[in-house]
């Protein structure tokens, strides 16, 4: 059977000439960031479709002001429901599946978000990444089901476990996203995995902000290892992140600015991307007295062990020189 793959952009041109229910079956990647505007092409010329993807991970990006779409809906007697920003392709797909389940939504408080044939036992992430995201986004509804695959009993053995290095800094300017602490850690956390070998391939730099990436970015450059073209795919945005994975994630948060810390807060979505991404190691750099108090964020550091260079056998400077 011919498989074709392609982005929901493509599809009216590459299938002009295929009208209603002339495709036997469509399915749908990451259908969580897919707006349904996006899908209508592709699910009119299906005769069935499968929409794989998570309305609790990070919404679709849609440039349109939202007063706008809201104007737009009332002049055509549209119902809220399709507002494009706040729904997705997953979201309708899972509003009509009639089996499902309901699941908390933490970013509304009371009300509750039906899920279409859920998915619950995990398979990606080892401790704590699995309950930080069980806890932020999922009402502690998902199953553990991960083997521990992935690393050699000696790697395991030598490798810093999963910690939140603290970048605190009293001096740092309030609207800072970075500071000379936020570098010393990301570059002891590189040295370290260099010493124990793990291969670049198996690392994902991701941060909230797109200044934080480009700071990573300049000190990835001349590292062993570090291609352009590694760097600009290994070391991005936790948008562009969603949907990949790495065995050591490096989660880069600085300090920032209040008010982009408070969106970075807003929904349980970011974190639950950003710390579902990593297999068995996550480490966190950045001001977590900034960090910990926020919505969602305050699970991350409950779970996530401070680093401490005693205990950790480990040499990090908490002081710059």
């Amino acid at each position: 059977m011919p498989v074709v793959s392609t982005t929901f952009s493509s599809v009216g041109s590459m299938f002009a000439r295929l009208g209603r229910a002339s495709i036997g079956w469509v399915l749908v990647d990451e259908a969580g960031q897919a707006t349904p505007q996006a899908a209508a092409g592709a699910l009119w010329r299906a005769r069935r479709a499968v929409l794989v993807g998570d309305p609790l991970q990070l919404e679709p990006v849609v440039t349109m002001p939202a007063a706008l779409q809201r104007r737009l809906l009332r002049a055509y007697g549209v119902d809220e429901h399709w507002l494009p920003s706040a729904t997705s392709a997953q979201a309708v797909a899972d509003r009509t599946n009639r089996y499902g389940t309901y699941l908390p939504a933490p970013d509304t408080g009371d009300e509750h978000v039906w899920v279409g044939s859920p998915l619950r036992v995990h398979r990606r992430c080892e401790e704590p990444m699995f309950t930080v995201s069980n806890e932020v986004a999922y009402g502690g509804l998902m199953v553990h089901g991960t083997e521990h695959k992935a690393f050699p009993d000696a790697e395991r053995d030598g490798l810093l476990p999963s910690r939140w290095l603290n970048t605190d800094d009293p001096s740092r300017p309030s609207d800072a996203p970075w500071g000379e602490r936020d570098r010393r850690a990301f570059e002891f956390v590189l040295d370290h995995l260099d010493r124990h070998c793990v291969a670049v391939e198996r690392v994902r730099v991701i941060a909230p902000f797109r200044a934080l990436v480009a700071e990573c970015q300049k000190i990835c450059r001349g590292r062993d290892g570090w291609t352009s073209e590694l760097i600009e795919e290994r070391c991005a945005t936790v948008h562009r992140a969603q949907g990949k994975e790495a065995d050591v994630v490096v989660l880069v948060l600085g300090g920032g600015r209040p008010g982009a810390r408070d969106w970075a807060a807003r929904t349980p979505h970011l974190l639950n991307v950003a710390a579902s991404r990593a297999k068995r190691r996550l480490y966190v750099i950045g001001e977590r007295s900034l960090w910990a108090p926020l919505p969602h964020f305050d699970v991350l550091a409950s779970e996530l062990t401070e680093f401490h260079h005693l205990r950790d056998r480990a040499t990090w400077p908490p002081d710059v020189e």
